[in-house]
């Protein structure tokens, strides 16, 4: 149905459009229950304070890192080889009201609907009462590919109280129709997606509009995610106070990583891959550093046949070798239980009504949209005669694509559906299509009447129901855009539950402070996967700088009063930017140079040059996503300051090419930034294994650089050195303490002194290899070895070649070359490459591709490939199953060409 195109400035002047039930107003232009707060503060603040308050809501999201990446987003790969970026998150200004007496009765029909999903999950794969007495076709089990042989009889996980349980979390997606009356749209069983974004609107929406969700009394959702940890906690089979529990998630390639990492962090779980977590013995551990943690319960965000490449998936690299086994052995618990996919599928709504009525004697309560399965002949052939009334979908699973409305197919397409629907009947659902209720949204400044959605969830615990109080909402002007995921990544909306008495705000995640807590020093339970991360997180920041302020040195010069040609400086600057790939390496051949753009045009553009493998936007990219694949490592503040590094210089200035000047200040804002994470990472992080490795990258990386710099500023000697020695130590940010020690006095033995062998200057290479022979000593070690390991030896032998090194040797040129100066330049260039191979054999573990033990190997209808089971779910093995690796492997494998150092190690 079409909606108004254009509204009011104010809200009490908004009407709904048309015939629809609007969430705020009745027809008559009467404020519903709940409303009149929102309403009255939206009038008071007028058009001007929305639209602040819809900038500090873009802001916020953008500064907390909340992206989305759709299915189809995240499998494409764009023509640089890249994956599709994320897409800020976007939250609506005025929230969605809904008064707790309307809610109580959605409330009672979410709890309803709860147990009868988990009473038909466990009669499914157990006696399958509803196959055998006929109220549900037995083509629902045996065609669908969410069902696996192996599914059946499986061990359910028992909480604390001995009860058996399936399904931990559901979601369910609702509308509202013409009427106002809800309709359940799907359910969602295996790992129903939007807890986190949920939460994150909810974070925001409580800064922003602290005073309104006070005069409205709306519920919390703290209690929600209580109950949610006390839930998972109960299922522990070793019943302690602390169980070890993780959140497994498909990867930071997945569409869902953002909300795994926030709910990882909010929960306080730890955040795993399946290369993280081993079966050894009768026991499912996480690797660590220090060895095998064993894992007592397992929150899984990963498809039903992604959770074990033994028995399911052999292609599978996000699940765990073995982990079957563990469930059949009760040393484990998953929440939700593999195999609980099953009942999500839209070929079961239809059947529900009965299926209730047999397992629990009730009546539905809440009903489901009209849905008709195919595989039935008289359903099918009322299908086909009213063909335009229905949008059609798949019966088995929730696919990434939306529903194909009939109505607006033409005629030959209209046809080529059907001839799809008789060749394969039960493959196929049709769905009454049904005009959504609307609901206010502030756009281009003005109230417009938008169509709305709610995904709501649900924690079963026995026969309880716990429901979390309104849900993830979604607004969008096109009705046929509605049946998509409310994680599809249009506009959201913060859904209010309005009581009219005070809501309680005693309600925390915090444990209790009388209860005993053993006192715990970490660092050893870090995954080598989260160290490899972390290591060239800390090699990429420190690229960054480096590029950032030889660049800087450079513009300066090229701004200056000074012709060009004239300033001696320029070729060794121009030389260092080839070095470490900024610019082409033929700027630094003379003969060559004229034939090209000028410097002035090309350092400006370079500072933005996307294409560059090896350049200040390409190692940007690479910092955010590595510090995307361990943000439940850092702090909000840090993740925050690198995103903030990648979005400004992906902001392209249109006139970089001719205001050097311009350049210049967004360089001194880019190393503000990664200076601030330097800070940040130095007071922040606790001395553990993690900080080691952030360090030991930073530091392998800065050795490198320098290397660089030195070689080509102050190896070959010319007439006049100062200003090439003034350069070098400005690049190197050494040039203050140089002038402090010896005032206008410029030499190259003080210079060369200072930046390699002082080992009190925090940029030579003395003080670089010095930690890092001290952070390689302190990295886990067997303690039964009597011998230093090879990562030790390659640390000291480095450190070794500096300390012997006499400055004034070192200083002594040939009247062209300082030839001792090369000589030992070389040797620490050529041996960082096998220090950083050393480290990575040693502590990087790399999961190999699982393969089968023979290649002949029963296949039945379960063997079918899944199709997604959400829409823009992380099922597709195209998607999430490369092992151990961020979404950027193309671009960094690449970049680990740029020198001799960065081809030691292959990042993930």
């Amino acid at each position: 149905m079409e909606l108004q195109a254009t509204g009011p400035l104010n809200l009490a002047d908004y009407l709904p459009g048309g015939a629809l039930f609007d969430g705020c107003k009745s027809a008559d232009g009467s404020v519903r229950r709940g409303w009149q707060p929102i309403v009255d503060w939206s009038t008071q603040i007028g058009p001007a304070g929305l639209d602040k308050r819809t900038s500090q809501l873009e802001m916020m999201i953008r500064d907390s890192g909340a992206t989305f990446r759709s299915a189809a987003e995240t499998a494409s790969v764009t023509t640089d080889g890249e994956r599709s970026p994320g897409r800020p998150w976007k939250l609506a200004t005025v929230p969605h009201a809904i008064d707790a007496s309307s809610w109580s009765f959605v409330e009672v029909g979410l709890q309803q609907r709860a147990r009868l999903l988990e009473a038909v999950l466990d009669d499914l794969l157990g006696p399958q009462t509803l196959i055998r007495q006929r109220i549900l076709p037995p083509e629902l089990l045996w065609k669908n590919p969410s069902f696996r042989r192996v599914y059946h009889g499986l061990p359910v996980a028992v909480d604390d109280t001995g009860q058996a349980q399936r399904l931990i979390v559901t979601g369910t997606d609702l509308a509202r129709g013409v009427d106002g009356s809800w309709w359940v749209v799907g359910d969602r069983t295996r790992a129903p997606s939007g807890l986190g974004y949920l939460l994150e609107n909810r974070v925001v929406t409580s800064q922003t509009l602290s005073n309104l969700i006070r005069q409205c009394n709306v519920r919390r959702v703290a209690a929600f995610f209580v109950k949610l940890r006390s839930r998972l906690q109960s299922l522990a089979p070793r019943m302690h106070e602390n169980p070890r529990i993780a959140l497994l998630t498909p990867g930071e390639k997945s569409y869902r990583y953002f909300e795994d990492a926030y709910l990882a962090r909010y929960l306080g779980y730890m955040l795993v891959q399946g290369s993280d977590l081993a079966v050894r013995g009768d026991r499912l551990n996480f690797r660590t550093l220090g060895g095998l943690v064993p894992i007592e319960v397992v929150w899984r965000h990963v498809s039903d046949r992604q959770c074990d490449p033994l028995e399911l998936d052999p292609h599978s690299a996000q699940g765990v070798t073995g982990l079957l086994r563990m469930v059949r052995r009760g040393s484990v618990a998953i929440g939700n239980a593999i195999g609980s996919a099953l009942v999500q599928m839209p070929a079961l709504l239809p059947f529900l009504p009965a299926a209730c009525k047999h397992l629990l004697g009730e009546d539905l309560k809440l009903p489901s949209i009209d849905t008709y399965w195919c595989g039935g002949l008289k359903e099918r052939e009322h299908v086909l005669a009213n063909l335009d009334q229905f949008m059609i979908r798949p019966a088995f699973v929730i696919d990434r694509e939306p529903p194909q409305f009939a109505g607006s197919l033409s005629s030959d397409q209209k046809a080529e559906l059907a001839s799809r629907i008789r060749a394969n009947p039960a493959a196929f659902v049709a769905q009454q299509t049904m005009n959504h209720a609307t609901t206010p949204v502030w756009h281009e400044g003005r109230f417009r009447s938008w169509h709305f959605s709610l995904r709501s969830f649900q924690i079963l615990d026995g026969d309880q129901v716990e429901v979390l109080p309104g849900g993830l909402a979604r607004a969008d002007p096109e009705e046929n855009r509605m049946f998509r995921s409310p994680t599809s990544g249009q506009l959201t909306m913060d859904c209010w539950v309005v009581d009219e008495q005070p809501a309680a705000w005693d309600v925390s995640l915090l444990p209790d402070p009388n209860s005993p807590l053993e006192l715990q020093r970490g660092g050893s339970d870090l995954s080598s996967r989260v160290a490899e991360h972390l290591f060239w997180l800390g090699r990429y920041v420190e690229r960054c700088e480096s590029i950032a302020r030889l660049l800087r040195t450079t513009l300066r010069r090229l701004a200056g009063e000074g012709s060009t040609s004239r300033q001696s400086e320029i070729p060794q600057l121009i030389a260092a930017l080839a070095g470490i790939g900024q610019i082409e390496p033929d700027y630094a051949i003379d003969e060559l140079g004229g034939s090209f753009p000028s410097l002035e045009t090309v350092l400006p553009e370079s500072v933005f040059d996307t294409i560059q493998p090896e350049g200040l936007q390409s190692a940007a990219k690479l910092v955010v996503s590595n510090a995307t694949a361990v943000r439940d490592r850092l702090s909000t503040d840090a993740y925050r300051v690198l995103k903030r590094v990648a979005e400004e210089l992906s902001r392209r200035p249109s006139r970089a090419t001719s205001d050097i000047g311009f350049v210049i200040e967004k360089l001194n804002r880019l190393l503000v930034d990664l200076l601030a994470f330097a800070g940040l990472s130095s007071d922040s992080m606790t001395r553990t294994h993690a900080w080691r490795f952030l360090q030991l990258g930073r530091r392998i990386e800065r050795t490198n650089q320098t290397i660089e710099l030195i070689s080509a500023g102050l190896v070959s000697t010319i007439k006049n050195e100062r200003n090439v020695f003034e350069a070098v130590l400005e690049a190197s940010d050494s040039l203050m303490t140089y002038h402090a020690r010896y005032m206008n006095l410029v030499r190259p033995i003080p210079v060369i002194d200072l930046l390699v062998t002082d080992d009190s200057n925090p940029r030579s290479l003395a003080f670089q290899l010095k930690d890092i022979d001290r952070f390689v000593s302190e990295l886990p070690r067997d303690p039964n070895s009597t011998s230093l390991r090879d990562d030790q030896l390659q640390a000291k032998s480095l450190l070794h070649e500096v300390e012997m090194a006499n400055p004034n040797a070192l200083g002594v040129s040939n009247g062209q070359r300082r030839e001792q100066l090369e000589v030992l330049l070389q040797r620490i260039s050529e041996g960082l490459p096998r220090l950083s191979d050393a480290i990575a054999a040693q502590y990087f573990f790399h999961t190999a591709t699982t393969q089968e033990l023979t290649g002949i190997r029963y296949r039945d209808r379960s063997d079918t490939p899944e199709e997604n089971t959400e829409s823009g779910s992380a099922d597709a093995s195209a998607t999430d199953s490369q092992p151990d690796a961020t979404p950027d492997q193309a671009s960094q494998s690449q970049s680990q060409s740029q020198s001799s150092t960065t081809r030691g190690t292959s990042q993930p």
